[in-house]
């Protein structure tokens, strides 16, 4: 899907994701973000930790690829935020 894609599904589906937040075309070390920017054309998804600093999960050529899978991870910390409170 494109990142316009992404947001509107984020939007529609009202994902819950606590104290993570989502974060399209920038890099940010904040604590807890779930994100994907392009960089030299190529399309980067990542993660932050909790006190500092961020790590690469994947590099991607391809929009639609980049954001498939930063909305499974999404979706999995959705999940995983469900069943944390049961």
């Amino acid at each position: 899907m494109t990142k316009y894609e992404f947001l509107d599904r984020m939007k529609n589906e009202n994902i819950n994701l606590a104290e993570y937040i989502v974060v399209v075309d920038s890099l940010t070390d904040e604590p807890f973000v779930l994100g994907c920017y392009k960089e030299n054309n190529t399309w980067k998804i990542y993660e932050t930790k909790e006190r500092s600093g961020h790590f690469i999960i994947d590099e991607v050529q391809d929009e639609n690829i980049a954001f498939d899978e930063l909305y499974e991870l999404v979706k999995l910390q959705e999940k995983y935020i469900k069943n944390r409170k049961n």
